[in-house]
């Protein structure tokens, strides 16, 4: 017996020659376990006509999810719900629906004319053009080399180690090159291509690796006999980079509101402070904004690393994106002592954060 399930889907519709704004229309579909997304895109084209690649070619944006059509709508689910948006890969190059324009792919591409084969050229015209449009930074500094020119540029110096130091020229360049990476992990759906042991590997043989290395985030254990003392009915709280099942139950738990973020697995690639001092608060400004304009109260990250950034360059953060933030930081291990009642800032550690956190200065 075929099992047959329910799926409600929000298709992003836009030709750019007809069109001012983008529009959404909601399909019910329906889905059997070994169907992919592409199966359904077909499905409802047949009953209204869009715009989408061949199987070969298509790639979409799922709930923020990049990923390739031929991947199980039954695997989407697991991680989405039943109820899903989908949208192009890039939604600043839409030429009609799905279908987008990738000529920046291809001139980026071209950085490496030189050094490609024809035949590598044709490999490499369509390869990679899913991790190039799911990074971040494409939003941000749209001159970025992309990352399809990282996993290039490897390619290129395994085959002929020679060429080191010309590719490496290339993916270095202070106001395009690699520091701009920001990590893919949390984007795409799966990962096809090792992009961040690749990205290590080339800063390693960069001189600005030693003044770039990130140290790995500080793990957070939550105590097995974790009991609630102190509540927080009547506040909302935002997450960003933890481990979200887990503290949005603990969040519910204490009788708050959750917040939910769209930017909440944006990296902020400090990295690129070394040349540019910018761009990792813009992109620590967008997740600080969207919790604010959502009313969230405090906003839980992963460590006082996250801290440093959010809550003590938060004043250079509402410079680059004009507005005034002043929202209140706290760590996972912070939240936690929260809940078991501590109140001191000096005990919790808070006593040194720019901005104060007023249910505690009472």
């Amino acid at each position: 017996m075929i099992n047959i399930s329910q799926l409600e889907i929000k298709l992003f519709r836009f030709d750019c020659n007809v069109d001012y704004l983008p529009y959404y229309k909601t399909y019910e579909i329906e889905y059997t376990q070994d169907e992919c997304v592409y199966d359904v895109l077909n499905k409802i084209n047949e009953i209204e006509n869009f715009s989408y690649e061949s199987k070969e070619k298509c790639f979409v944006n799922i709930d923020g999810y990049f990923l390739t059509a031929s991947v199980l709508v039954s695997e989407v689910v697991v991680k989405t719900g039943t109820e899903i948006t989908i949208e192009p890969i890039s939604l600043y190059r839409v030429k009609n629906d799905l279908v987008i324009d990738t000529k920046d792919y291809d001139e980026k591409l071209a950085l490496f004319s030189q050094y490609l084969s024809e035949e590598e050229r044709e490999e490499y015209e369509n390869k990679y053009k899913l991790e190039y449009y799911a990074s971040h930074t494409m939003i941000i500094n749209k001159d970025y080399i992309g990352d399809h020119s990282l996993l290039i540029a490897d390619a290129i110096i395994t085959k002929n180690p020679k060429l080191e130091s010309e590719i490496l020229k290339i993916i270095s360049n202070k106001d395009t090159g690699i520091l701009y990476h920001t990590n893919l992990d949390k984007r795409v759906f799966e990962t096809r291509y090792e992009v961040e042991y690749i990205y290590e590997k080339l800063l390693a043989k960069i001189a600005l690796y030693k003044n770039a290395k990130i140290i790995k985030k500080e793990k957070s254990e939550l105590p097995e006999d974790l009991e609630i003392t102190q509540y927080f009915k009547g506040f909302s709280i935002a997450l960003y980079n933890v481990k979200g099942c887990i503290y949005r139950k603990l969040i519910r738990e204490s009788r708050a509101n959750y917040i939910h973020l769209d930017s909440r697995r944006n990296d902020l690639a400090l990295q690129s402070k070394i040349v540019n001092d910018s761009f990792s608060f813009q992109i620590a400004g967008e997740i600080l904004l969207e919790a604010k304009d959502k009313n969230a109260d405090f906003l839980i990250v992963q460590d006082e690393k996250d801290v440093a950034v959010f809550d003590g360059e938060q004043k250079k953060i509402e410079k680059v994106v004009n507005r005034e933030i002043q929202l209140p930081i706290i760590t996972e291990a912070q939240f936690v002592k929260l809940l078991q009642g501590e109140k001191d800032p000096t005990k919790l550690g808070c006593d040194t954060h720019k901005v104060k956190i007023s249910f505690l200065e009472s």
